[in-house]
């Protein structure tokens, strides 16, 4: 190899035997770059497969179990977190669903009692003809069709 100084790096002149010289004219027509260009992507990628190596050493063992360790501290703690964040969240939503069921009830007696065409009535069916009601409106569809649909029968 003939070494060279230059501003912007080594200058190397390098001798392949033909079959190399092969292979780095088609990686180069593959990669769509002149042949210099190929050997030095050639060239980096070796030596970044080189430093993989560490990793099948004992210090790339050390440091396996060392960063496995700790990400499953943080995976545990994350677990937790959410876990957390579920249970407050169903406390919450809980307390307003009961609510919601409440005055859901409460209209429906109310209902039962205002209107002399409900007596006979159960309280379940009242309820479910309201829920499936709001559950239209929750659908998309506008209050007039629902209410004029119950209006109907449907």
């Amino acid at each position: 190899m003939n070494e060279k100084s230059n501003e912007k790096g080594q200058i190397k002149s390098i001798r392949f035997d033909e079959e190399t010289y092969r292979r780095i004219k088609a990686y180069a027509a593959g990669s769509g770059v002149t042949d210099s260009a190929a050997i030095r992507e050639l060239v980096v990628k070796g030596l970044s497969v080189d430093g993989l190596g560490l990793y099948s050493t004992e210090l790339g063992e050390y440091l396996r179990t060392t960063m496995n360790g700790c990400l499953a501290s943080f995976e545990e703690a994350l677990r937790r977190r959410n876990d957390e964040a579920e249970d407050r969240l169903a406390r919450v939503t809980s307390r307003s669903t009961k609510g919601a069921l409440v005055a859901a009830l409460v209209a429906c007696d109310l209902a039962k009692g205002l209107f002399e065409g409900l007596a006979d009535v159960s309280v379940e069916d009242v309820y479910r003809a309201y829920a499936r009601q709001a559950g239209e409106l929750q659908a998309g569809r506008s209050i007039d069709e629902v209410k004029a649909d119950a209006r109907a029968g449907r």
